[in-house]
């Protein structure tokens, strides 16, 4: 990911298709402020739609649009890499079941680049769809050697939100670059740094699938398999000042390897997990300062309310943070964390419950 130091510079698998993780949305609009849809184009690979290639569908939104339109994609395995460039806000991009309306792409070697979906507009919502890149082969146990980066989405836009779709790659796999995003339900699988960047964003009610790796496959011989540590996020928040970090709320941990929940991208990363279910698959130290030893003090990691095996905190680090009943309900809540602007509301009928997490607990008892 050295990349990234160019692109802040600049101011700026294969996987199991159907999994029981992945939920489908019934859509009801409830809300008056929310925006109507004002075309559908739909992609079919047999050619019964509008286009046979989510791209060309995407390449058919006129530049500047400024109402929202929905590209409805029916069932399939699409061989694609996808851009939905800057000029094209306001897309909402739907499957029928994230189990059989797949995006994939073989590439490897790039963090944002190298994405079989990338996203560069405002104003884009997916629902019921997967995303892979397949360059690594998804598997426990694989050689640390033999991973190479491999983005399954880079966002680098703001204001995207993600309800029911499934995100599968083995490094990288979320590239949540830039900008405010939130993810509803949704099945992310990976190994080493699969949610990265320096994304403002809410992981709400999703479960995070962790792999396996080794160090070499002579290691895996002679230590029948011993997995080494992953990481589940690389969050980059560069000063204090800065608003983006990961939350994640309600969800669950789970997998056939171990991983730390996070190391530091930066000086002044941020990750936070609320009321999430945690299997054995969490190292014991639970976070790694990495590049910035010595300066554990700026960072934000919290652990609050969690439970399961993985959520002991015994040999947790000790520069792991408290946070107060005040901190966590901001961070938990949407409307506070990311959509202070309205922005959420603007959005076209959708499944976004935007509530606050509900918690009755003491001040004295989050840390």
């Amino acid at each position: 990911m050295n990349f990234l130091v160019r692109l802040y510079a600049l101011s700026f698998f294969y996987v199991t298709v159907t999994s029981p993780h992945i939920v489908s949305h019934a859509f009801q609009d409830n809300n008056n402020r929310l925006q109507d849809i004002n075309k559908t184009i739909v992609v079919d690979q047999s050619g019964k739609g509008n286009f046979k290639t989510i791209q060309s569908a995407i390449d058919s939104v006129p530049s500047g649009n400024d109402h929202w339109i929905k590209i409805y994609v029916r069932e399939g395995i699409y061989n694609e890499k996808v851009v939905i460039p800057r000029d094209k806000p306001k897309i909402q991009m739907e499957g029928n079941k994230a189990s059989e309306t797949i995006i994939q792409f073989n590439e490897g070697g790039e963090a944002v680049t190298g994405a079989t979906f990338r996203v560069l507009a405002e104003y884009f919502v997916a629902i019921n769809i997967t995303f892979k890149n397949t360059c690594n082969q998804e598997k426990p146990m694989t050689p640390f050697g033999e991973i190479k980066i491999a983005p399954a989405v880079a966002l680098v836009a703001d204001k995207a939100a993600f309800f029911g779709c499934g995100f599968y790659s083995v490094q990288d796999t979320i590239g949540d670059v830039l900008g405010r995003h939130y993810f509803e339900k949704c099945h992310i699988k990976g190994a080493i740094d699969f949610i990265w960047g320096k994304g403002q964003s809410i992981y709400q009610s999703c479960v995070i699938d962790i792999l396996g790796v080794i160090k070499t496959a002579k290691e895996e011989q002679v230590n029948r398999g011993r997995l080494i540590g992953g990481f589940i996020t690389a969050q980059g928040r560069e000063t204090e000042q800065e608003p983006n970090g990961f939350v994640f709320n309600e969800c669950s941990i789970i997998g056939v390897g171990k991983a730390f929940l996070g190391r530091a991208y930066r000086n002044y990363s941020r990750v936070i997990f609320f009321n999430t279910y945690m299997a054995d698959v969490i190292v014991p130290q639970g976070w790694d300062p990495w590049s910035f030893r010595g300066k554990e003090d700026k960072f934000t990691y919290a652990e609050v309310n969690c439970s399961g095996p993985g959520a002991k905190k015994e040999k947790r680090v000790t520069w792991e943070k408290n946070l107060s009943t005040r901190d966590v309900s901001y961070f938990t809540n949407p409307k506070t964390f990311l959509d202070k602007d309205g922005w959420i509301r603007t959005l076209p009928p959708h499944p976004f419950s935007f509530h606050p997490p509900s918690f009755d607990l003491d001040e004295n008892s989050f840390g």
